[in-house]
C-alpha cells in the first residue's frame, strides 16, 4: 500500500512557485469523470488563487460544465528540502512548496485543476479534504479514481457548492506525510464575519528518514522502534476494557512545522492592535494531535471544519489530524505574541508569531500548559438547525480496534482492504456508533458527506466532516444519504489508515 518515493534521487527545489493562468476559452469536459491526458502542456509548479469563474448551472443529469475561463495547472514533483533547518531530506509536494500553494475561489464558482505528476516512477493522487465533490474527483486510489501514473496529467473539475476552509493532500501511501498537502479557502458570496486579515495557518509533523521505515519500524520489521506499544493492546482491544493511561503517540518526530516553517525561524504575521484576525487553522499532521493557544488572548471559534458555528470563546483547542478550525483574534496592545501548536504527546510544538507593526517578532518558544478553557465538542452549535430530513434509519456499530504486536488497526475485527463494504441507500438517515476499544485517539473522516456529531446540542448539533474519539470513548454522528457513490470512512493518521483502519461505504444502484 505504501510508495513513499523515498529511494529515488531527489532534486533540490529552485526558487519561487511558477503562477500561470492559462486561459480556457471554449475548452469544456464532455462528462465529469477526470481525463487523463499524456503528458505535455502543463507547465508550472501551482497558482496561489483561481479567478472567479461563472457558477455552476444544474441541468436534469446533474452538473453540467461550462467552457472554464481560467483553471489551475499543479505539479505534483521530489524535491530535497529542510524546512527545520537541520538535516535535507527528500519531499514530495506541490509546485517544490512546503506546504503546496494556497488555493482560494469563492463560493459558486467552478473548479478545474489540471494535475502533472512529474514523480519518476510512483503514482499519486489529489483527495480535495471536506469538499462536497462528486465520487469520480474524490481521489481515492481504486475507490474513486484510477491514481495519476507517472508523466501523466489529470483533470480534476467540479462546482463549488460550500464555503470555508479545507485543505488538499495526497492519499497514495505515505505521500502526504512527505509534504504533499496545501490549503483550500472557499470564500463566502456574503459572508458576515469581518475580519481586517485572513490567514491561513497549516501546522504539520515532519520526519528525517522515511514514513515508510517509521511504518515498518512500526511493524516490527525494522529492527528498530518507532515508539512504545501501548502496553495491553492485544487481539484488537484493551486489557481490562478501559485503558491505565492513553497512548498520545506511536510516531517519533524530529520537528513539527507552522506554514512550512520550524521552531528556529517561525512564520510571523504582523496586525495592529484591535484589529480582527481569521484564522483559518488546519492540522495537516499526519499522526499529530495539536493543542493550539495563542499567548494572553483567547480564540474566539466561529467555524468547524469550514462551516460557521455560534461563537464560543476558549484559551485552548485541541485539534485532530484533518480537523480544520476557523478562529477570531485581536491582539490587545502593541507587542510580540506566539501562537502554539503543541503535540499532544508533549514532544515539542511548532509556533508562530503574531505582532503589531511597531514590534519586533520575539517567539516563546516555552510551551504552555494544558490549561484553562478547552473546547469540546458539546459547545459547538450550529447556527441553525441541523437536523436530517425523515427518511430510513440505517444504523452502524463500528469498533475501533487495534492490534499492536501485529500493529494493525482494524473497524469491527476488519482491516482494510480486507473489510466487508458499508452498504447503505439513497435517502437513508445513517448512523454510525464508533466505539473506541484502544488506548488511542482516532480522527475519524468521512469523504463526501458532513454528518452531525450528536454530542448534547440537540436540534444544532455542529456539522463536520472529521471527529475525534477518544481513548474508551464512544461517539455518534448521523448523516443523509444524499450523494451517491463509493467513498471512504478511514482514521486520518496515516499510519493507522496505512495499517487497516479503513472502510468504504457504498450506496446500493
Amino acid at each position: 500500500m505504501s510508495n513513499d518515493g523515498s529511494d529515488r534521487d531527489p532534486r533540490r527545489a529552485g526558487g519561487k512557485l511558477s503562477r500561470r493562468r492559462l486561459m480556457g476559452e471554449g475548452a469544456a469536459l464532455a462528462a465529469l469523470g477526470g481525463v487523463a491526458l499524456a503528458r505535455g502542456g502543463v507547465a508550472g509548479g501551482g497558482v496561489a488563487q483561481a479567478a472567479s469563474a461563472t457558477p455552476a448551472s444544474a441541468a436534469a443529469g446533474g452538473y453540467v460544465p461550462r467552457p472554464a475561463r481560467t483553471q489551475l495547472e499543479l505539479s505534483i514533483e521530489q524535491v530535497t528540502l529542510d524546512p527545520d533547518g537541520a538535516k535535507a531530506v527528500p519531499a514530495i509536494t506541490v509546485g517544490g512548496a512546503l506546504p503546496g500553494p494556497e488555493i482560494r475561489v469563492r463560493e459558486g464558482d467552478r473548479f478545474r485543476a489540471l494535475v502533472e505528476n512529474r514523480l519518476a516512477d510512483a503514482p499519486t493522487t489529489i483527495h480535495w479534504h471536506g469538499l462536497l465533490v462528486p465520487a469520480a474527483m474524490d481521489g481515492v486510489p481504486d475507490i474513486s479514481n484510477a491514481p495519476i501514473a507517472p508523466r501523466q496529467t489529470y483533470v480534476y473539475e467540479y462546482p463549488i457548492r460550500q464555503s470555508g476552509t479545507y485543505w488538499y493532500h495526497s492519499h497514495v501511501g505515505f505521500q502526504e506525510q512527505q509534504g504533499m498537502f496545501g490549503a483550500f479557502v472557499i470564500e463566502q458570496k456574503d459572508d458576515p464575519l469581518r475580519a481586517e486579515h485572513d490567514v491561513v495557518v497549516m501546522m504539520s509533523d515532519w520526519l528525517h528518514r522515511s514514513p515508510a521505515q517509521v511504518f515498518e519500524e512500526l511493524r516490527g520489521k525494522g529492527g528498530g522502534k518507532a515508539a512504545d506499544a501501548p502496553a495491553g493492546m492485544k487481539g484488537g482491544g484493551m486489557a481490562g476494557g478501559m485503558p491505565a493511561k492513553p497512548d498520545l503517540s506511536d510516531v517519533k518526530y524530529d520537528a513539527f512545522l507552522l506554514n512550512g516553517e520550524g521552531p528556529a525561524s517561525p512564520w510571523t504575521f504582523a496586525a495592529r492592535p484591535g484589529e480582527r484576525i481569521r484564522l483559518r487553522l488546519v492540522n495537516a499532521g499526519s499522526s499529530t494531535y495539536f493543542r493550539v493557544a495563542l499567548d494572553g488572548h483567547p480564540l474566539e471559534v466561529v467555524h468547524a471544519d469550514g462551516l460557521a458555528v455560534e461563537p464560543v470563546e476558549v484559551d485552548q483547542l485541541l485539534m485532530g489530524m484533518a480537523e480544520c478550525y476557523d478562529v477570531v483574534v485581536q491582539l490587545a496592545k502593541p507587542g510580540s505574541y506566539t501562537l502554539h501548536a503543541v503535540a499532544q504527546d508533549g514532544s515539542g510544538q511548532a509556533i508562530g508569531v503574531l505582532h503589531t507593526p511597531d514590534a519586533k517578532p520575539e517567539p516563546n518558544r516555552t510551551m504552555p500548559p494544558a490549561a484553562g478553557r478547552m473546547l469540546r465538542y458539546a459547545q459547538l452549535r450550529a447556527p441553525a438547525s441541523t437536523v436530517l430530513p425523515a427518511g430510513e434509519m440505517r444504523r452502524f456499530r463500528l469498533p475501533l480496534q487495534g492490534d499492536m504486536q501485529r500493529y494493525v488497526w482494524m473497524i469491527d475485527g476488519q482491516a482494510w482492504p480486507k473489510a466487508d463494504p458499508l452498504v447503505i441507500k439513497p435517502g437513508e438517515r445513517v448512523e454510525l456508533e464508533l466505539v473506541n476499544q484502544t488506548m488511542m485517539w482516532h480522527p475519524m473522516h468521512l469523504h463526501g458527506h458532513f454528518f452531525r456529531v450528536l454530542q448534547g446540542a440537540g436540534d444544532f448539533c455542529p456539522l463536520k466532516h472529521t471527529v475525534n474519539v477518544a481513548p474508551g470513548e464512544t461517539v455518534r454522528i448521523e448523516f443523509a444519504a444524499d450523494n451517491p457513490g463509493r467513498w471512504f470512512f478511514h482514521c486520518h493518521n496515516l499510519y493507522h489508515l496505512e495499517a487497516g483502519m479503513a472502510r468504504e461505504l457504498v450506496y446500493e444502484v
